[in-house]
């Protein structure tokens, strides 16, 4: 079967409806990096589980390398500097992408917090086209 990716603009899905989709196979749930980033960076993410602390912490060790790098670059080597922009870099990348991981998995677990992004259109949907047709929005 052929795959879209629509939005919630396009279409309608409930909690439940979304969560029987994603079990049958007929449906991926998606979410902007960004998005994920800003919903935890804001702690409005879900209460049922630990995303957002997971996303500042691993921020912080980012932050942790980057002045580390700096204080070496200063009392050492001057490369130290180049090691700690680099590892940061790759700190930050791992954590956006794993943080959208954890958003998707909450809000497989949270209906309110599923329901709360829906209503700014956060979730993407990558559904099968003849079951896209069922849920389109009005």
């Amino acid at each position: 079967m052929t795959k879209v990716i629509l939005n919630c603009r396009t279409i309608n899905l409930a909690h439940d409806q979304m969560v029987s989709l994603r079990k049958s196979g007929h449906l991926n749930l998606g979410i902007d990096n960004n998005l994920a980033a800003q919903i935890s960076a804001a702690r409005t993410g879900s209460k049922m589980t630990s995303a957002s602390t997971a996303h500042t912490f691993w921020r912080l060790v980012a932050l942790v390398v980057v002045i580390g790098g700096i204080y070496l670059s200063v009392t050492s080597h001057w490369w130290w500097f180049i090691v700690g922009i680099v590892g940061a870099i790759a700190i930050s990348k791992a954590n956006q992408g794993a943080n959208a991981e954890n958003v998707l998995d909450a809000a497989i677990i949270d209906r309110d917090f599923y329901e709360r992004v829906r209503k700014i259109n956060g979730w993407q949907y990558q559904i099968d086209e003849a079951e896209a047709q069922r849920y389109r929005a009005a």
